[in-house]
């Protein structure tokens, strides 16, 4: 009897139908847990619990709470890809929705957003404080500006003297623009302050000019107007004023037109 040993020899189909079948397998778990991850991950961005539904806004004094609230439910409305909720709080990005009100409601100066688990956003908001009107031109276009020269939201023009206001002889007043620029409406600020501490008078009007771009006129509540150099230092140019208005003008102050203080210790003024 033949016991010697042989070797037997696996079909072809047959050696590569059992790795062929492990990954079969292997595809399939993976498939698996790959629904389930996102079955899991589409339950929790949708569960009722995880919506926002409870927005917090402080800190306004003109702007309604219930504009800023509308406003970012209306961002929240919807869904992503037909199936999740924008009002995910998991999914919420406090820095988009700061960027889109701010653009939508230029009358915000700053804006802080903040999420808090479950379902709660907390908005603190800054308003722009109104300075002066702004107008440029001559179509008498103007807007409201506050002290940094951000012009927010239009406005009436502007022809009594209660309110102080910055007129430009050309261009236009966009809605929302940076009309002048920030150290500008600053040295226009501390000429107000200069004015009213140093002489006693009220700012009424700035001009400025885009021929003369070295120099701002300012007319104050008494009638006349001030030429001024925007590079000289605005406190030694009211000194000099000072001593002008109390030793030469006189009983004349009442009917001066305007005083150029453009040349240092030397003034030229003129009378109506």
């Amino acid at each position: 009897m033949n016991t010697g040993s042989r070797i037997v020899y696996m079909r072809r189909s047959e050696r590569a139908r059992k790795p062929s079948r492990k990954r079969k397998i292997a595809f399939i778990f993976f498939a698996f847990l790959l629904c389930a991850l996102a079955g899991s991950s589409v339950y929790l961005l949708r569960h009722p619990a995880l919506q926002v539904t409870d927005i917090s806004v402080v800190g306004l004094r003109r702007v309604l709470p219930a504009e800023i609230e509308l406003k970012i439910r209306e961002e929240l409305s919807g869904n992503f890809f037909y199936v999740i909720p924008r009002s995910s709080i998991v999914l919420f990005s406090a820095s988009a929705l700061e960027g889109t009100l701010k653009s939508a409601m230029p009358r915000l100066a700053s804006l802080h957003i903040t999420r808090e688990f479950p379902s709660k956003i907390s908005v603190e908001a800054r308003e722009r404080e109104f300075w002066a009107v702004f107008c440029a031109g001559e179509g008498g276009e103007c807007g409201y500006m506050d002290r940094t020269g951000f012009v927010y939201e239009s406005a009436p023009q502007s022809s009594g003297s209660l309110i102080l206001s910055v007129r430009k002889d050309t261009g236009s007043v966009g809605i929302p623009s940076q009309a002048i620029e920030p150290a500008l409406a600053e040295q226009f600020a501390d000429a107000v302050r200069v004015l009213k501490e140093e002489i006693g008078e009220d700012g009424e009007s700035f001009f400025i000019f885009s021929e003369l771009r070295d120099e701002f006129r300012i007319k104050v509540r008494s009638g006349y107007t001030l030429y001024i150099k925007r590079d000289d230092e605005f406190k030694n140019t009211i000194a000099i004023l000072k001593t002008f208005l109390e030793k030469e003008a006189g009983e004349n102050r009442k009917d001066l037109d305007y005083i150029d203080l453009r040349f240092g210790n030397k003034i030229f003024y003129k009378l109506k």
